[in-house]
Formats: structure tokens, sequence, C-alpha cells
């Protein structure tokens, strides 16, 4: 695996984090500055599509640009960064939007936003909803179409669908917070072996078993009347029960599926023991394509996964959980 480095773009990232994060050592100004209002979904899609995000491969200046649009929309709807930044002295900074990690192969940042609990006694437990926001921008690696070389893979659905998903989530919640504390995550580095959200379950911003749940959205954007595949990890069967519940409230169709087994971001939560589900439309020909594009996607039933999304959220944020073993966390 070839890796893209950050190069001097990473220094610029960390200074231009001071207009997102409240006085926080973070990422870039993008290449393109939208609205920091909810636009809606499908400006948000065709914002991450754009030639200016490049693909939004990790490690790219268009990936940089893209976490801060992220980190900035969530700043819009007021609320605080999911991460604790460290200064360059080594101690504790500011609470800030990005989480920084590097191994062998890349480097990224995920991008996490907190919405407090509104209730008093369960506000110190969380829900995690994730969507990865990285692709494979021009880089053949994992294409299916390699032929093609270094041509632009937008990646509309895989993930820009489930990012923007996750964006119109973040403003539902915020608007009405749920009883217990939900944590927004956008996942960088998901086509590298999941290396984003490993990242996060090492090193977790809050005590792991204060995790109750996790939700993920990975390629949700083709739904066109068809079934809503549901995916666990680890999940339970009454958690299972819960998603078939809302789907059937909502009056979306439903189906149990392994289709992103080990392939996305929820399979990382194994390691803590937290029930986890993701949500996806399925696989389809465009998939790791230069044909994933924005006008392919899936507008009206999109919307619906994100009802679904919002109602097993509230409904994981209000049942209760038998307790999971304490472990000794690393809290950033």
């Amino acid at each position: 695996m070839q890796h893209v480095p950050l190069r001097s773009e990473h220094l610029l990232l960390r200074l231009a984090s001071l207009l997102v994060a409240v006085a926080a050592c973070a990422p870039p100004a993008p290449v393109v500055t939208p609205s920091l209002k909810p636009a809606g979904i499908a400006t948000d899609i065709t914002y991450l599509t754009s030639p200016a995000l490049a693909g939004r491969e990790a490690g790219t200046p268009g990936n940089d640009s893209a976490a801060v649009f992220l980190a900035r929309r969530h700043q819009a709807l007021g609320l605080r960064g999911a991460f604790q930044d460290v200064c360059p002295t080594g101690a504790a900074c500011a609470i800030s939007y990005f989480q920084y990690f590097a191994n062998n192969d890349v480097k990224g940042h995920n991008v996490g936003a907190f919405i407090r609990g509104s209730d008093p006694d369960f506000y110190r437990q969380f829900v995690v909803v994730g969507a990865h926001y990285d692709h494979l921008g021009r880089s053949p690696r994992f294409a299916l179409d390699p032929e093609l070389l270094v041509s632009m893979r937008p990646g509309a659905d895989d993930n820009a669908s489930g990012t923007a998903a996750l964006l119109e989530l973040a403003r539902r919640l915020a608007a009405s917070p749920p009883p217990r504390s939900v944590l927004i995550v956008h996942f960088d580095a998901e086509e590298w072996e999941l290396a984003g959200s490993r990242a996060f379950v090492e090193r977790p911003p809050v005590p792991p078993s204060a995790i109750v749940f996790m939700l993920n959205l990975d390629m949700v954007g083709r739904l066109r009347g068809r079934d809503l595949l549901i995916d666990g990890s680890v999940a339970d069967l009454p958690t299972r029960a819960l998603a078939d519940s809302v789907a059937r409230a909502v009056g979306v169709p439903a189906a149990r599926s392994s289709a992103s087994e080990g392939r996305s971001d929820h399979t990382s939560f194994a390691s803590l023991g937290v029930p986890a589900l993701c949500l996806t439309s399925g696989f389809h020909s465009d998939y790791h394509r230069v044909t994933d594009v924005a006008s392919r996607i899936d507008l009206v039933g999109l919307t619906r996964v994100v009802d679904v999304a919002e109602g097993i959220v509230r409904a994981a944020a209000t049942r209760m959980w038998l307790p999971r073993p304490t472990s000794s966390p690393t809290i950033q």
C-alpha cells in the first residue's frame, strides 16, 4: 500500500483549525467555502463530490478540505468538538473537532462533534453515530476501473451519501437532544483497512464502558425502493429487533444482511464490546468507479434512511442497556 502523505498541508491544516475549534490546535481552510448553515443533503453531496475535493482520498488536500467543511458545519449547529487536542508542548490543549492518527500506511483525521444528552442521569452515557468521509480520490488502488488510472472517483454513494446523511442527522439531534449524549463521528481512511475507526476505538474520547451503542451509515444513497440492509458486528438480538421495529414504524422495508461485515467502521467497535449496526442500501455496479456520481443518488430514499437512523439513535439513547465490564480507558 502506498501512502499519499499530508506534506506541508498538514501544517496549514493545523493552523487553520483555529477557525473551527474553540481555541484548538487543528485543520486547513477548504478549497471552496460553502455556506456554513445546513444546506440540505443534495447540496452537501454536490460539494463532497466536487472536483475541488478530488475524491477525498485520505492524506490529500481534498480530504483535508472535506474535514474542515464537516467541522464548520458542526460548529454552525452550535456543537462542540468531540476530541481534546494536544498542543506542541505535549500538554492537553483545547477541545477540538479533529482526532489525528497515523500508521505505517496512512495519516488522517477523524472529525467529531458532541451532542449533550438531555437527561441528567444518562448524559454521561453515549451513542456513537458514524460515517466515513474518505474515498479513493484519483488512486487506482482498490478501484474497480483501474484502467482509468488517475481519473477522479467521486464516491457519491461511497460515502458522500452517509456523510451527508450524518450531517442531517446531527442537525435533527442538535435541535432536540435525546436522553443520552451522542458522538457524531466522520471517520477518515476507512478505505485503508478502517484506519480511522480503529484509531477512534484505540483512543476513544470517552470511557469505552460509557458507549452503549454504535450506528454506522455506509453507502446509503441507492435505496430506490429496495430493502434497507441492516448489518451488525456484535449487535445482540434485541438490538437487531430494535432496528427492525424502527424501520417498520417509519415505513421503510428492511432486511438483515452481512454485506458490510468486516468492511466498514462498525466492525471496529467489536474490540470495545459495543453493540453496533450498519445501515446500507447495498453494493452496485458503480462501486469504486468513476461513475459513482451525485446524479445517481436517490435523494428521496436517502432521506428515508435518515428517518430510520434517527429513530434507531433515539431508541438506543432511551432504552435500558445491560452494563458491560468496566475497562480502564484512555480518556482524551
